[in-house]
């Protein structure tokens, strides 16, 4: 265990070696956040209510999401593609250590980092936009941290996925962007999916997507019925299983053809 904790400490301080990176990175995201707040804000001028919310709602739902985001889709596994096809793999392979569990392991310190900011960023945000604090029920509290140790999950298997690209081609930036781009609107990040036709709303559930940040807002904000928590749960069960089996199903072929090639 000692091994993975100082791995886990290498890339926690890896994550601050480019710090005008970093810097740029949070600005981003900070003004992608700022901007969803504002335009709510300006949309809801002239009505107390639309879309089946009430400014406070919105303005809670986007505040909220924002937090989740950046701690469930960061990934520092952008650049898995590239490493596998350049052969550099290898230098994990021959290391006593799990590579799945090094993954995680760096994950989680890009994570902790960007929860870190996330958390100042939104003092700031909460001070100009200053969204209404919702009571959540505790039982929905419990669940809705389930539900993003389940969105990190998902995250960490679908960059497994696009990474495992690197074993038979350098090209994964086209998959990645097209990804990244249903995130952006079906996971709610710029809007909550229930504003949307019920149909197209009832497919976007069947997808992963909802669980990357709308419904754990949902849930916080006490707007899904007890129905609809039994049938997420039982969702993001499944797409983790499917996830995963697909992982090891890809790594483990791929592993086999993999020829270290550049090493």
């Amino acid at each position: 265990m000692n091994k993975y904790l100082a791995l886990l400490s290498i890339s926690w301080q890896n994550g601050f070696a480019y710090r005008a990176s970093v810097f740029l990175w949070r600005f981003r995201q900070l003004l992608s956040s700022f901007f969803s707040l504002s335009i709510w804000t300006i949309l809801y001028q002239n009505s107390e209510a639309s879309f089946g919310y009430s400014q406070s709602q919105m303005i809670s739902y986007i505040f909220i999401t924002g937090i989740i985001q950046n701690v469930v889709i960061t990934t520092s596994l952008n650049g898995l593609t590239s490493t596998i096809y350049s052969g550099q793999l290898s230098l994990l392979l021959i290391k006593p250590i799990g590579l799945f569990k090094a993954f995680a392991m760096e994950e989680t310190a890009d994570k902790a980092k960007n929860l870190f900011f996330a958390l100042l960023e939104s003092c700031l945000l909460f001070f100009v936009f200053k969204p209404q604090l919702f009571s959540v029920m505790p039982i929905h509290f419990l669940i809705s941290i389930f539900w993003i140790f389940g969105g990190i999950t998902i995250t960490f298997f679908i960059s497994l996925l696009f990474g495992a690209i690197g074993f038979w081609s350098p090209e994964s930036w086209g998959p990645r962007f097209l990804f990244f781009t249903f995130i952006n609107f079906l996971g709610g990040k710029f809007f909550p999916l229930d504003i949307l036709p019920n149909l197209i709303h009832q497919l976007v559930w069947l997808t992963p997507f909802p669980f990357l940040s709308y419904a754990q807002s949902q849930l916080l904000l006490n707007r899904l019925s007890s129905t609809e928590i039994i049938s997420g749960c039982l969702g993001l069960s499944l797409w983790i299983l499917l996830l995963g089996l697909a992982t090891k199903y890809f790594w483990r072929v791929g592993l086999k053809d993999y020829a270290a090639q550049g090493q």
